[in-house]
């Protein structure tokens, strides 16, 4: 009987030190929450935030490897030249369920539990026919949209394909074939659609050379398949000297750089053939399903360092771009290097917020571009509401770069030292000084920017797919990066704190959760941050470099995971060829934290009180009397 009574006690106890309201601890065993990671950033707001109960800063120390999953290496697939390992792509968690999708675009379901294969799918590709310049390279990631996990593929097609099933269930084709006014190619790198109602948003990806497609945004019905409108980065092929004007009415749209009459020239025209351009860049856009708009952001225009054949400011390339998903008509935009001769894309992701801005509530677009510029622009018009410049990145003969400072640029520059062919020197360099994905949370942004001066020969552009950039690239060592980490008020602009990493460049992805912020690095950890004060808290040791940090999901049975991926990137300087893991980490003994509380909701507040109170005196009352110690 005293046996039952104690343990029904230690019951009890465990059951009020689970309740999220009366544990003296809430924030280490807080409410069990479904932590779902659904798209590349996490949501349709791209902020690469989750948010769970359960790891937080008091004991994100405590997290253990829960299970690994071995890559499998690429297999031969129809239409691929060149097969690469691993993944890149953040993996996404759904209702119990992780996806990744490799380099070779097959599709992984694992479930969450313990990391054991449900099933896996292998797209097959075809290019016959299209405009497609190679089908190499990664593809950046995954969605998850009304039961299937859609992914763009190198063959300008899109597939869904059954979460559960695994089974494909559309495949929409032909997305660049008889593109008016093309005469390039298009590329491999691309981001997956985005969507809102019945319709799919798709963003295309174009060479990065003197071959340059027409870049575009495109949109579909999902029941029908039908093209409904497209929106178009650059003039046609042979140019517009009216493109500024045209493409963005003074009635209805407006921008941050001027008109200019000419702009991109003919574009070096030959034989029909242009040799520049640009297209939208491989970053999640943002949709605001409210106000139904859709924020894209876009490339550099090419080729990269040599702006021979395309005078002007280039638009839209390096821009951020407010879309009407109804009609595809341009609302806005704002360019962050007009003029770019030095690949300064606003790649990656762009995120969608809300704060409180002069005392104003704001719906804002946060953007970082590789020119390591953080823009924060007013959702509704595209006015910048304010910039933030790192004062670590160094800047040296990028003088366009710096247009939200000086106002200025030189729109008829051929590269960055003209007349000279001989060598010069880019800070930053050609991977830029912000070449990673932001977060946003807690009214905070937080934003990774890096230093790595780079050394180069511009290269001749003069004929059709001759010169990939237009420069010869001579890049110093990664060893002489070093990275800093910013988190910046949202509302202001202003540094809340900055953590300094040497030695370490930094490519990927911010992850933020609870109140800690991750970040994997090249140096092997995946690094916690208390995201409110920038104190680093603990770092887990992978062994390898890490080109991503971990996404947030939750277990089939219970507790939260980080998922982390050791695949390396196949992009430039960040290059391998191996398998890789992917990595679940999580709180030890989560699953009977969650059994406590679960039993504790079950019981309620008042009747888990009642029961300890009640056993407690029935204790006192059948104890042993005094002095005559224990039985």
């Amino acid at each position: 009987m005293r046996l039952a009574c104690r343990t029904a006690v230690i019951l009890s106890i465990l059951i009020l030190a689970q309740s999220p309201s009366l544990a003296a601890n809430s924030s280490s065993t807080g409410t069990p929450t479904n932590a779902n990671w659904t798209e590349v950033n996490a949501n349709a707001n791209g902020t690469n935030h989750v948010e769970q109960g359960q790891i937080a800063p008091d004991n994100v120390n405590q997290l253990t490897k829960k299970w690994v999953f071995s890559i499998p290496p690429a297999s031969p697939v129809a239409g691929l030249d060149l097969l690469q390992n691993g993944s890149i792509s953040p993996p996404l968690s759904i209702n119990g369920t992780v996806y990744i999708v490799t380099s070779y675009l097959r599709i992984y379901a694992l479930d969450s539990a313990d990391g054991a294969l449900l099933w896996s799918y292998q797209a097959q590709l075809n290019r016959t026919g299209l405009p497609v310049s190679h089908l190499t390279g990664h593809t950046h990631g995954l969605i998850y949209y009304r039961g299937d996990i859609w992914v763009s593929l190198p063959d300008c097609s899109v597939i869904g394909v059954g979460a559960t099933s695994g089974k494909l269930d559309r495949h929409i084709t032909g997305i660049c074939a008889g593109i008016p006014g093309n005469s390039g190619l298009y590329d491999s790198s691309g981001v997956p659609p985005v969507f809102r109602d019945h319709m799919m948003i798709w963003v295309s990806s174009v060479s990065e050379g003197t071959d340059v497609g027409r870049g575009f945004v495109a949109a579909y019905n999902l029941t029908t398949g039908t093209l409904l409108w497209r929106w178009f980065v650059t003039p046609p092929a042979g140019g517009d000297p009216l493109w500024d004007q045209t493409s963005c009415p003074v009635t209805s749209c407006h921008g941050n750089v001027a008109a200019y009459i000419g702009d991109w020239g003919i574009m070096g025209s030959q034989n029909h053939l242009s040799l520049a351009g640009a297209g939208p860049a491989f970053g999640q856009p943002a949709v605001d399903e409210k106000r139904g708009v859709v924020y894209v952001a876009t490339s550099q225009p090419s080729p990269d360092w040599n702006a021979t054949y395309r005078p002007g400011p280039n638009l839209y390339s390096d821009s951020v771009v407010a879309l009407n998903v109804t009609n595809g008509r341009m609302l806005w935009f704002f360019q962050s290097t007009p003029h770019d001769l030095f690949d300064f894309d606003c790649g990656w992701n762009v995120v969608l917020g809300n704060a409180v801005v002069d005392g104003q509530n704001k719906t804002v677009v946060f953007k970082g571009c590789k020119n390591g510029y953080l823009y924060a622009l007013d959702a509704s018009t595209g006015s910048l509401l304010w910039y933030f410049n790192p004062p670590s990145v160094k800047r040296v003969g990028t003088p366009n770069a710096n247009y939200v400072v000086t106002g200025n640029y030189d729109a008829t520059q051929r590269w960055i030292d003209y007349p000279s062919t001989s060598v010069f020197e880019q800070c930053p360099g050609a991977n830029g000084a912000l070449e990673s994905d932001i977060a946003f949370a807690y009214n905070l942004v937080f934003v990774a920017t890096y230093n790595l001066c780079a050394f180069g020969m511009v290269t001749s552009v003069d004929s059709y797919g001759a010169s990939h950039w237009g420069v010869r690239q001579l890049e110093p060592a990664a060893s002489q990066a070093n990275t800093t980490i910013y988190a910046v008020n949202a509302s202001t602009g202003q540094v809340v704190w900055s953590h300094f990493l040497p030695k370490i460049p930094y490519r990927g992805w911010l992850t933020v959760s609870n109140g800690v912020l991750y970040a994997g690095a090249l140096d092997g950890y995946i690094h916690a941050f208390d995201d409110r004060m920038g104190r680093e808290i603990f770092a887990i040791n992978v062994g390898v470099d890490l080109y991503e940090s971990p996404t947030v999901g939750s277990a089939s049975n219970g507790g939260t995971l980080l998922l982390q991926l050791t695949s390396p990137s196949s992009y430039g300087v960040f290059s391998a060829n191996q398998t890789g893991y992917l990595i679940a980490y999580g709180l030890p003994q989560a699953g009977a934290q969650y059994l406590s509380y679960a039993l504790y909701a079950a019981l309620g507040a008042g009747a888990a009180v009642l029961t300890l109170f009640t056993i407690f005196r029935l204790t006192r009352s059948r104890g042993s009397p005094k002095g005559t110690g224990p039985r």
